[in-house]
């Protein structure tokens, strides 16, 4: 098993893209009324690093500040699918699979849609609003491409 870590904003997303409930905490740790509909988070996008990332097939288990006193399991999902991606946040530009035969690309030059449709599977209202959380987590230094994996997962 594969263990991810999320932030606060993520929990309720996770939980119902897991089609588990969602509890009053889990509102109040994203920032959402209790009650206000939510968009569903299967995937998400991690650097390439030291330590392997899930495989198909395999159990993920996702978590909320691992390496707290805080962290507790937001749920379990099993791994569909994991693709190489590039995200050129100040290109506005996603391409998924680089280089290969069955290259993605997302891009505002292309249809904005697609940019908006591929950040609301990764729990954002828009790409606008996810373009906006990576320039901030990142001190907007990711000027060039980021380089990682994408992961999709699916409830168990």
């Amino acid at each position: 098993m594969v263990a991810y870590s999320y932030k606060r904003r993520f929990v309720a997303p996770i939980r119902v893209g897991l089609g588990l409930p969602v509890l009053d905490l889990h509102y109040e740790l994203g920032g959402y009324l209790p009650g206000q509909p939510i968009r569903p988070k299967r995937q998400t996008i991690r650097a390439n690093g030291r330590r392997r990332h899930a495989r198909p097939g395999e159990t993920l288990q996702l978590y909320y500040a691992m390496r707290t006193t805080k962290c507790f399991r937001v749920g379990e999902g099993r791994c569909r699918s994991v693709h190489a991606i590039r995200v050129f946040v100040h290109g506005d530009r996603i391409v998924i699979n680089p280089g290969c035969d069955h290259e993605i690309v997302y891009s505002a030059r292309l249809n904005t849609n697609h940019l908006d449709d591929f950040a609301a599977k990764d729990g954002f209202d828009d790409w606008a609003a996810m373009r906006t959380f990576w320039i901030e987590e990142h001190d907007g230094k990711h000027l060039g491409p980021f380089v990682g994996v994408l992961i999709k997962w699916e409830p168990l």
